[in-house]
């Protein structure tokens, strides 16, 4: 985590925000993020990462804009994919409904892979959702 960074508020902001998240994660590496979302934890590849409040230590928590509660996920993208680092706090119910459409494209990509909605369900019931 850098010092520059931007909240992204709005949902266009967001939506572009998990879409770029998403582009990392999809695919190969969507199985192992959904599996650590069960654990309430975080995921990350390269300049995205996603993290629950049990994932920081007191220095990154001193680094953020805004304190994370264990009610919400931290979404961060750095550079090079932008200028200034990016982030986005979540309730776990928008958390959820990102994760759900992502899913249900890579589904439909591959329906024989329903490893996907089973992680998905573990991940609803971990949220409390």
């Amino acid at each position: 985590m850098c010092r520059e960074n931007h909240v992204n508020e709005s949902k266009a902001e967001i939506d572009k925000l998990m879409l770029t998240y998403f582009d990392f994660i999809n695919g190969k590496y969507l199985e192992k993020a959904l599996e650590s979302f069960a654990e309430r934890e975080g995921y990350g590849q390269e300049i995205v990462f996603a993290f629950f409040q049990s994932d920081l230590d007191e220095y990154d928590i001193a680094q953020l804009p805004r304190p994370l509660d264990e009610k919400h996920v931290l979404i961060e993208i750095g550079y090079p994919a932008v200028e200034i680092e990016q982030m986005a706090y979540l309730d776990f119910k928008t958390f959820y409904y990102y994760l759900e459409e992502n899913v249900k494209k890579e589904v439909g990509k591959n329906p024989a892979n329903t490893q996907l909605t089973d992680l998905l369900v573990k991940v609803k019931h971990s949220l409390n959702i």
